[in-house]
């Protein structure tokens, strides 16, 4: 075992222990052109995690659409939302998909829009808050 992945052992039990949250992970079964419903093929599952927001920029185009004088300014601003959960603790985490719901303990509704390991022991959801 590499030094890199014992310390990564020991600061993601350490992060989740200081900042984690509880949270519900419901699957969806999403069509292409239909409403997400229940998957009756996976199951719930509960679990911890960090929930991280922050203040996103998304770069919009202005100017002139002929190419000759647009620049990229962030004009629109929002916020991203990430939920990183340990995947040695949580195994199902790896099976989580695009569209499945999380509901944390504080009632907040999320919808998974991407998945994506951070390369070693994690995997970061990508989130939008459902009102």
């Amino acid at each position: 075992m590499s030094v890199f992945n014992r310390l990564d052992r020991l600061t993601s039990r350490a992060v989740d222990k200081a900042m984690s949250i509880r949270f519900e992970v419901q699957p969806a079964k999403i069509t292409p052109n239909g409403r997400p419903g229940p998957d009756p093929d996976r199951e719930a599952w509960d679990g911890r995690g960090v929930l991280d927001e922050n203040a996103g920029y998304s770069p919009v185009e202005v100017g002139k659409r002929d190419r000759s004088g647009n620049d990229l300014q962030s004009l629109a601003a929002g916020n991203t939302i990430e939920l990183s959960v340990d995947k040695s603790w949580y195994t199902q985490a790896s099976q989580t998909k695009q569209g499945d719901r999380i509901q944390t303990d504080d009632l907040r509704r999320f919808e998974v829009t991407s998945v994506r390991p951070d390369g070693l022991s994690r995997v970061m959801f990508a989130l939008v808050e459902l009102k």
